[in-house]
């Protein structure tokens, strides 16, 4: 691999990651937007299958049986295994799960919840199931938009997302690593730090003691094309970077690189 092929890929890559990274942002908003459109307490279901549900209990309340079901239709039915402490912040839950039967038709359900310690008519749970007719109707009921288009959930894309860019990153490091040295045969580093000042710009590359830099040294500073746009003096320099003083404009110095003066007359 030579020099102009590895900063071909480098930039490839960084284009390729630039995707990614949107992406990912654009599935995690996706799956945001829909979390917060889809309305609370409501589970969809296919006939024959359930869903898990929990719902807060007054810390009075003991055992499954003090609780009472209400269901609008047979269709549809809920079901509660036990009580359990909350994870996180304590208090009393019940654990269940909603059912929809072999032979529900597609509709919705209500189903409430009541305790021993809630308002007379005022149940504690209520939810509400929606029966789809098969898998295709229930994926086109989704507020997400990458899930009613690929038929995938948005936080997987996201969560995907994740070691590709690890990848993606972990190949540019290389191919940048690659890079220097490439550039480190021929005398020359890129540019990789810039600062303004009053008497034009400071800038960071990675040459050094080991590579024959010291200060005070004149060296060239040229653009991506190799083109020599000014020269710079060294001001500090320790085993593998150095700093040079250079009069040039900061705008011009994106995508620079410094060549040291020996391989210049080499040429």
């Amino acid at each position: 691999m030579n020099h102009s092929q590895a900063v071909w890929g480098r930039n490839v890559l960084g284009k390729i990651g630039a995707l990614v990274c949107i992406l990912m942002f654009v599935a995690l908003l996706d799956s945001c937007v829909s979390r917060f459109r889809e309305p609370l307490f409501t589970v969809k279901l296919l006939p024959g299958t359930s869903e898990p549900v929990e719902g807060q209990l007054d810390p009075s309340v003991k055992d499954v049986s003090q609780l009472r079901i209400e269901a609008a239709s047979h269709y549809a039915s809920l079901s509660i295994r036990e009580l359990r402490t909350g994870f996180w912040f304590g208090g009393n839950m019940w654990i269940g799960e909603i059912s929809a039967a072999p032979d529900a038709p597609p509709g919705s359900y209500d189903l409430r919840v009541f305790a021993p310690t809630d308002k007379p008519g005022v149940p504690g749970a209520a939810f509400r199931a929606v029966v789809f007719k098969d898998s295709e109707a229930l994926r086109q009921s989704s507020l997400s938009f990458i899930q009613r288009t690929f038929d995938v959930r948005p936080w997987v894309v996201s969560l995907a997302c994740v070691p590709v860019l690890g990848i993606i990153f972990g190949l540019v490091y290389l191919v940048s690593t690659r890079i220097d040295q490439l550039l480190a045969r021929e005398g020359c580093a890129e540019i990789f730090q810039l600062q303004k000042t009053d008497t034009g710009t400071d800038v960071w590359f990675g040459l050094g003691l080991s590579h024959g830099v010291v200060e005070g040294m004149e060296v060239v500073v040229a653009d991506p094309a190799g083109h020599e746009i000014g020269r710079g003096t060294v001001l500090r320099a320790d085993r593998e970077n150095a700093i040079a003083q250079t009069s040039i404009r900061q705008d011009v110095l994106r995508g620079a690189y410094v060549r040291l003066l020996k391989h210049e007359s080499k040429e």
